[in-house]
């Protein structure tokens, strides 16, 4: 059963290529396409439709996640702190959005990595936890439903934690 899951996954991916996804970009002016891009795959995880949130994942990292990890690495190698997590002052929650883009990155992939472990694709699973938690400053902002108000957690320390479970 794996390895139909795998070859679903691969031709999902392959296949989507070949007819450009929209889910890469965004139709919606108030809406960049990174945000767009992790937006649908948590959509697709949310409708417990894994494959295709794994699928979409995969198809667009490229297009930002290269760039993500390039700054990430830059603020690692400059020992900038990792923005809070919880509730925020409005200055640190300014902070927060205009790093769209590590944002938008680590909720992907936290999607990709929560997507296998679901499929019970534990090697990937595990290689997707270790890319998530790699983004250490990517912060997702959660309103609970009660907009504005809400908090900002780590998908990189959600990812830690998750993966334990894997190396006890």
């Amino acid at each position: 059963m794996r390895k139909n899951i795998l070859v679903a996954l691969l031709f999902s991916f392959y296949s989507s290529i070949a007819f450009a996804n929209p889910a890469c970009f965004s139709n919606n002016e108030k809406l960049g396409d990174s945000a767009y891009w992790s937006i649908t795959a948590i959509e697709l995880f949310d409708q417990k439709r894994y494959e295709d949130a794994v699928a979409v994942v995969d198809l667009c990292f490229d297009i930002w996640g290269p760039e993500a990890q390039k700054i990430q690495k830059e603020m690692h190698d400059n020992n900038e702190p990792a923005p809070a997590v919880g509730k925020v002052n409005p200055k640190q929650k300014k902070a927060i959005q205009e790093n769209f883009l590590m944002n938008d990155v680590s909720m992907a992939l936290w999607t990709k990595a929560i997507s296998l472990d679901k499929l019970g694709l534990d090697t990937y699973a595990i290689d997707a936890y270790i890319k998530c938690i790699n983004m250490t400053h990517g912060r997702v902002w959660d309103s609970g439903g009660y907009e504005p108000n809400g908090w900002f957690w780590s998908p990189a320390e959600d990812c830690a934690n998750k993966v334990k479970k894997f190396i006890q």
